[in-house]
């Protein structure tokens, strides 16, 4: 939890770096840096946690190096996140109706899921 909270703090601090920088005031270079470090000290932040930010970052529209498939658990889903941002890219239903893709309802989802059956008992 403490990992999540430092990472969407750090997160933060880089927007706001990227917002500042895309002004169209032109500003010098000592005042962008000092009130990055009155958000850092506002914030409680080290310049681990910034660095750390920096590292996990991904810029809309780019593509992240790695991708985990994780299960979704009771949910019966399989979760897509990108990796290093950990951004959830998709949600793939597998055992569940998902009415978004159509899965579940008719055709050959129907079979899938009353194989899940069990006598008189269904899922």
């Amino acid at each position: 939890m403490r990992t999540q909270q430092t990472v969407l703090r750090c997160s933060l601090i880089v927007a706001v770096m990227c917002l500042g920088a895309c002004g169209n005031k032109p500003s010098s270079t000592l005042g962008e840096s000092s009130s990055i470090r009155d958000l850092m000290e506002a914030r409680g932040l080290d310049e681990a946690d910034v660095v750390a930010a920096l590292k996990t970052y991904t810029p809309s529209g780019k593509m992240d190096e790695y991708y985990v498939f994780a299960g979704g658990g009771q949910s019966g889903n399989v979760d897509v996140i990108g990796v290093p941002s950990m951004r959830l890219l998709k949600v793939i239903g597998v055992f569940t109706p998902e009415p978004w893709q159509g899965w579940g309802y008719g055709g050959e989802g129907d079979k899938v899921l009353e194989e899940g059956n069990r006598g008189a008992h269904k899922l």
